[in-house]
């Protein structure tokens, strides 16, 4: 069989842009005594890691010389570009390649030459406790290949599945070869150890990908409109949002012993170190503060200065969480732990609903909704001025038989609507108010809004 197309070699991918630049990081070398040569390592450590004790994951990248400026790109955006990070921040470091099909050998050679065995040697008997000695990890290791890399990484990962749990392969040429592709299947098909991400343009899988049933740590994602020397960008992206997609938990605003069960669930789950994002804990201590949990929030804030150091905005949330004087509203934990009603109850406000929710001095918004059952509970589903979509967190029947629904606000408490159905049943009428939530200083009080909803006729 011929060597695989010279695409897969990518000794050139953008090396030329990558080189022209100052790359960050530090540059190191290491003396190698399993592959008889010294190599050169680029190390990227958060700004963090010099303000603080923390402990990082390790990215590490083959073919530095063109995937580690994509690589940094995509953790910082993935870090600083939203509310909440959708990602650790981590170390990366950068492999630049001597003898690329020496240590990453094509499909056809990668079980004859033993190149790939001694260099997971050199990755893991050299380099890894390199940077565990010398720098601030918390265990958990990320591999970053790609097309003959991909090849290696997931080679990597199915021999020392327990020291790289994270596989991000991109392009994998793993179908090129029928003997690597059906110890593969059989190997990858045996285990929901791995974390694996599998990005592809021109190589992959295919349809010869076989994961355990009901394994959900594997995916397979196509990367469109891209060749197979440009799908890195995107790839690494797409891999380390699906690798990292249990970083921020669904529910946000957790009192602080909950955060620290699940944190401390994903370090045993991942045998790491894993902590509490920064930004998560002074978003959850705001929101406490907005509703006048004050204990709660003094926990998250007193928990985020013990580990992040004191800070402007933690020092101002902590002047605010002490000038509490009120217990929080009820009515929001009421609402929010109510397990709903059924479909007995709700049957009067059944069918699909148009109307109008009037606010003073404000936009009146035109609203059509229905009752859904999603995952066992009941549900209101509603499209808002025919643009938006929104479903409600909470939807039962009083016992003064009026339908009260809502959502949680963005900075804490309750949007609480209840409404009143007319004697003929097809005129629903009522209020919606902000529960349990200070409006900020200079911004005028909330104004309850009213509404109208009339049945529409099938």
């Amino acid at each position: 069989m011929k060597r695989i197309l010279p695409l897969l070699l990518l000794h050139c991918f953008l090396l030329n842009a990558a080189c022209a630049q100052t790359e960050p990081g530090v540059s190191v070398t290491i003396p190698s005594s399993i592959l008889n040569e010294t190599r050169k390592i680029q190390v990227y450590s958060p700004a963090t890691s010099k303000t603080t004790k923390l402990t990082y994951p390790v990215m590490y990248v083959f073919d530095g010389e063109s995937l580690y400026w994509p690589a940094i790109g995509a953790l910082r955006f993935m870090n600083y570009s939203s509310s909440l990070p959708q990602m650790p921040e981590a170390i990366v470091v950068s492999i630049s390649n001597t003898k690329r099909d020496r240590d990453m050998p094509v499909p056809q050679e990668i079980t004859k030459t033993g190149g790939a065995k001694n260099f997971l040697r050199f990755l893991s008997e050299e380099l890894l406790p390199y940077i565990n000695k010398n720098y601030p990890v918390n265990g958990l290791n990320v591999l970053i290949g790609h097309s003959q890399g991909g090849l290696f990484v997931t080679y990597a990962g199915l021999e020392k599945s327990s020291l790289f749990p994270f596989i991000l392969a991109l392009d994998v040429p793993v179908t090129v070869n029928p003997a690597v592709l059906k110890d593969y299947q059989q190997r990858i098909g045996k285990t929901c150890d791995l974390n694996y991400f599998s990005g592809e343009t021109l190589y992959g899988w295919g349809n010869d990908f076989s994961k355990p049933a009901g394994c959900n740590s594997y995916l397979q994602k196509r990367i469109e409109d891209e060749t197979h020397e440009t799908m890195p960008y995107k790839g690494i992206y797409e891999g380390l949002k699906f690798l990292f997609r249990e970083h921020i938990p669904q529910q946000k605003d957790m009192p602080l012993p909950v955060m620290q069960a699940y944190y401390e669930s994903l370090s045993k789950k991942y045998n790491c170190t894993y902590s509490i994002p920064a930004a998560l804990l002074l978003g959850s201590a705001s929101q406490k503060i907005n509703v006048s949990k004050k204990d709660e929030a003094l926990a998250l804030i007193e928990y985020y200065e013990k580990f992040y150091g004191a800070g402007q905005r933690s020092a101002s949330l902590m002047a605010r969480a002490n000038a509490i004087t009120k217990g929080p509203d009820e009515r929001i934990d009421f609402y929010l732990n109510h397990p709903g009603s059924g479909a007995e109850a709700l049957k009067p406000f059944m069918g699909k609903w148009k109307g109008t929710l009037y606010v003073p001095g404000g936009m009146d918004t035109d609203i059509v909704w229905e009752i859904k059952k999603v995952n066992d509970k009941y549900i209101m589903d509603a499209r808002i001025m025919d643009q938006f979509n929104s479903r409600s967190d909470f939807l039962l029947v009083t016992e003064k038989n009026e339908l009260a629904w809502g959502r949680k606000h963005n900075s804490g408490g309750i949007y609480l609507s209840i409404g009143k159905l007319s004697a003929d049943g097809q005129v629903l009428t009522g209020t919606e108010d902000l529960v349990g939530f200070q409006m900020p200083e200079g911004f005028p009080p909330f104004k309850l809004n009213s509404f109208e909803f009339k049945k529409v006729k099938e």
